[in-house]
């Protein structure tokens, strides 16, 4: 299956010799990457389902950008914008605050290249997911992203990346937050090609000491494929938390991998799935708690609608030196069919001693004694099962602290709700 995977004309237009240097040596290691595949992707058939649509996993070269086809799309969304369009940054698209500094790196300095390039690829997941190693070499001018010292923007800012290609698209994003800086931001991917599509996305996040991060991730991807890889590194006395609500897709996979590296980190993860039309979301995620007192709290919860299909794997690993730890990890699931299937794994890896530490997962279907209760009130089915619903999304969007950015993804929710709830 390997032999299919052709990217080496992706390769070939790399003109960078350094980037061309790292995208060579992933492609020498691509057996070793994917001889994980069987096992990483055990309940999630992608590559077979790729090789059924894409003869190549390459994207076409880089082409003009015809800025007005996007000016109504992006009408919608709030005043701080950054555009991304078949994974080039587009800037006269774009609308950003003036302390946050955003280049392609075919645009930076020789100075800024040096930099980027001691950040660029030391934290993904490249050497152990094929589909990250792929992005590797297929990407072309990464996106860079960096805040200064002490620099906070208050307003969210939208990550929107438009795929209008018939072609894979890959998308590559280095981001770089400074001592006691803080930001929020929120991605879409919009799809306006009518043909299946395969987008593919690796995130590298930086946080310094003191620094502070809020990102959401919403994914409605309708009949296309997609792959979005986050990967974090946190120094002493960071937080992150991260939101990634996925809806319809043909598969869906997510890796989040947040590495707390020094003492008194904080991570929160927290998602939502409400799976329909025989989609198939794929949820990974780890936390690898290396220095002590640290928290991870981590919350995934999802509903899954006839014929569609779920998994849910997460890791948490507690280092030897990381001493006074507190990590939780929860997974539940409610199936509304006997042809809905969800395969959930949590996993605790520990070798400390004084921490404290739980996972847990439950798959079931709605309480049908709740559901009397309510109908016995004058509520209809439907609207019962609608309030039940509600009720079990709402843990996981309550945690949001900004109220309007909490009402807006309830809204999201509820309407991806109310879709699978049909007589």
């Amino acid at each position: 299956m390997l032999d299919s995977i052709n990217i080496t004309e992706s390769l070939s237009r790399e003109k960078d010799s350094k980037l061309k240097e790292i995208k060579n040596n992933i492609h020498r290691s691509l057996p070793s990457v994917y001889s994980r595949y069987k096992e990483e992707y055990k309940f999630t058939p992608f590559f077979r389902r790729l090789q059924k649509k894409f003869d190549s996993l390459s994207p076409e070269p880089t082409k003009e950008i015809d800025s007005k086809n996007f000016e109504k799309i992006l009408s919608t969304y709030d005043s701080f914008r950054l555009v991304i369009v078949n994974g080039t940054y587009v800037k006269e698209l774009s609308n950003l605050p003036k302390e946050l500094n955003v280049s392609s790196y075919n645009k930076l300095s020789n100075e800024e290249k040096e930099n980027f390039l001691n950040f660029y690829t030391q934290s993904d997941d490249s050497n152990n997911d094929i589909f990250s190693s792929i992005n590797l070499i297929s990407h072309e001018a990464c996106t860079s992203l960096s805040m200064n010292e002490g620099t906070i923007i208050d307003e969210k800012v939208s990550i929107v990346n438009i795929i209008d290609s018939a072609l894979p698209s890959y998308f590559r994003k280095c981001i770089i937050i400074r001592k006691n800086a803080k930001i929020s931001f929120s991605e879409d991917f919009i799809y306006l090609n009518p043909n299946k599509n395969f987008s593919n996305s690796v995130t590298e996040i930086f946080l310094n000491e003191n620094s502070n991060l809020d990102y959401f991730s919403v994914q409605k991807m309708n009949s296309n494929f997609h792959f979005n890889s986050i990967n974090v590194v946190q120094k002493k006395n960071s937080t992150s938390t991260f939101h990634t609500y996925s809806f319809t897709g043909e598969i869906i996979r997510n890796n989040l991998n947040v590495k707390l590296l020094d003492k008194n980190c904080y991570t929160n993860m927290f998602g939502f799935y409400a799976v329909k039309n025989k989609s198939l979301v794929d949820n990974h995620t780890s936390v690898d708690h290396i220095d002590e007192n640290s928290i991870s709290n981590e919350h995934y919860k999802g509903v899954i609608g006839e014929g569609s299909n779920a998994v849910f794997n997460g890791k948490i690993f507690v280092r030897q030196k990381a001493q006074k730890t507190n990590a939780f990890q929860s997974n539940n699931n409610i199936l509304l069919s006997d042809n809905a299937k969800v395969n959930t794994k949590p996993q605790l890896e520990i070798w400390a001693d004084d921490v404290k530490c739980s996972h847990g997962c439950t798959v079931g279907q709605l309480d049908e004694e709740a559901l009397f209760y309510l109908m016995s009130r004058g509520l209809t089915r439907k609207d019962s099962i609608s309030l039940l619903l509600s009720a079990f999304s709402s843990e996981i969007t309550e945690k949001i602290e900004d109220e309007n950015i909490r009402s807006f993804y309830q809204e999201v929710i509820l309407n991806e709700l109310e879709e699978l709830n049909h007589d």
